[in-house]
């Protein structure tokens, strides 16, 4: 299985560079715009590639499983979700603090390799294999 390094650099750069921002302006449509952009990696139209491939920017392709990574975006997708919710509600207290949160992680992710989706994704992969047995 083969994973584009480059994909996942582009996604935690607008993750690391427009939260902060969308927080520091109090742009709640910059969150929604985000959020959107995460959600449709699920789908067959993933507009972060489209985004992508019109900056000019080349696919790396490297052989890596994917799962761990798209569990990974899965769970910002989640937390940029109830941040929408939240900035939606009035409560833009907790809908920014939830996307700096995603936007933090996608920093360390950046600067020191390590992402916290994927850590979690091995270890309850490693748990149900204990628990089943496979």
């Amino acid at each position: 299985m083969k994973t584009d390094r480059n994909q996942l650099r582009f996604n935690q750069v607008l993750l690391t560079l427009l939260l902060p921002l969308a927080a520091f302006l109090d742009l709640p449509l910059l969150v929604y715009l985000l959020f959107l952009l995460m959600v449709s990696q699920h789908t067959p139209w993933d507009l972060m590639v489209a985004l992508k491939r019109a900056l000019g920017i080349p696919s790396r392709l490297v052989e890596e499983d994917p799962r761990p990574h798209r569990f990974a975006r899965t769970l910002g997708a989640v937390f940029l979700g109830l941040s929408s919710l939240f900035l939606l509600l009035g409560l833009k207290g907790v809908g920014y603090a939830l996307a700096l949160v995603v936007a933090l992680l996608a920093f360390v992710n950046l600067a020191f390799g390590f992402c916290l989706g994927c850590f979690l994704y091995l270890h309850l992969r490693y748990a149900r294999a204990l628990i089943t047995g496979k």
